[in-house]
């Protein structure tokens, strides 16, 4: 065993997507969404982001943007430089201008994108209200769900920010969200936070995500 194995530099590598959906509640000050985006999105770059890990960000509005793809690279295992994270986070949490939302696409292209990396690991963060109206492939959205849970690279799906807000018929927009996933919404790979839940989740996540390296 190498001498960076036993320090614990050297670790199985992982893919990870993180895509941030900049649509409607994150234009709700309430719940200072852009905020716990940036927050979250952050501590994944900061905290489990490791040299030989490749990274994809992507920015949900009308259409999905792809801010970053590429693989992690360090000298001695250091993290990735806060500078370099701030400027990913704040281009990955711009406001959207337009109207839609391509929830269901961006979970299609994380699916795309996880296949470019075989034998990778992969661990998908989702930020969204899960308000799915505005999205024009919402029919689809339990069946590219599954498709990405099912794939035997998948690590873990965590989803994060889901609305208390009142949604159609007085049913808050989390739980029509979960609704809509079908019996995907109870699948072992599928972690699920609420707006307000961030901090008690994120321990968890970090869990699956140590373990996913074994």
């Amino acid at each position: 065993m190498s001498a960076s194995s036993l320090l614990g530099l050297s670790t199985p590598p992982l893919h990870f997507t993180v895509a941030v959906d900049m649509t409607g509640s994150s234009k709700n000050p309430a719940f200072k969404y852009a905020d716990q985006a940036r927050l979250l999105s952050q501590s994944v770059l900061l905290n489990q982001l490791r040299s030989g890990d490749t990274l994809t960000l992507l920015r949900i509005c009308e259409g999905v943007q792809t801010v970053a793809d590429f693989k992690f690279s360090s000298k001695n295992g250091a993290r990735m430089a806060k500078a370099d994270i701030l400027r990913y986070t704040a281009a990955l949490t711009k406001p959207c201008t337009g109207k839609g939302s391509a929830i269901t696409a961006g979970l299609a292209q994380a699916a795309r994108r996880s296949t470019q990396t075989a034998g990778v690991g992969d661990v998908v963060v989702l930020f969204t209200d899960g308000a799915l109206l505005d999205d024009p492939k919402r029919a689809s959205v339990s069946s590219t769900m599954k498709g990405l849970l099912a794939a035997q690279t998948t690590r873990l799906l965590f989803v994060a920010g889901l609305s208390p807000e009142p949604g159609a018929g007085g049913v808050s927009v989390r739980d029509s969200f979960v609704k809509a996933l079908g019996t995907s919404g109870s699948h072992s790979k599928l972690l699920l936070a609420g707006a307000y839940d961030l901090s008690n989740v994120y321990p968890t996540f970090a869990n699956v995500v140590k373990g996913a390296r074994r």
